[in-house]
């Protein structure tokens, strides 16, 4: 199991650009509009399409994900995300 961030909060934009340093190339971004986000969640049928289309609007926004709290919880040694990109780029 992989966990997503650092001892610090970070963004999903700054995971790309962290990506993108290990592996010495750009990455395609394509930002979708607040409006069709909303859109998308304002149609979910059920909770779990709501859920997860509000998560989705949280990822668009670059909110970081704090893990002081996760780190609290569960006894792990988390990975930082540049050696994560390096091992991952590199095994590829």
């Amino acid at each position: 199991m992989h966990e997503l961030g650092r001892p610090e909060a970070i963004s999903p934009l700054a995971v790309v650009k962290l990506f993108e340093q290990a592996g010495g190339r750009s990455f395609e971004v394509q930002h979708v509009p607040e409006e069709a986000l909303q859109a998308q969640q304002a149609a979910a049928t059920d909770t779990m399409q709501q859920s997860f289309s509000g998560l989705i609007r949280c990822y668009a926004q670059g909110d970081p994900i704090e893990m002081s709290a996760t780190l609290k919880t569960f006894a792990v040694q988390p990975t930082m995300v540049e050696e994560y990109a390096k091992r991952v780029l590199t095994s590829t």
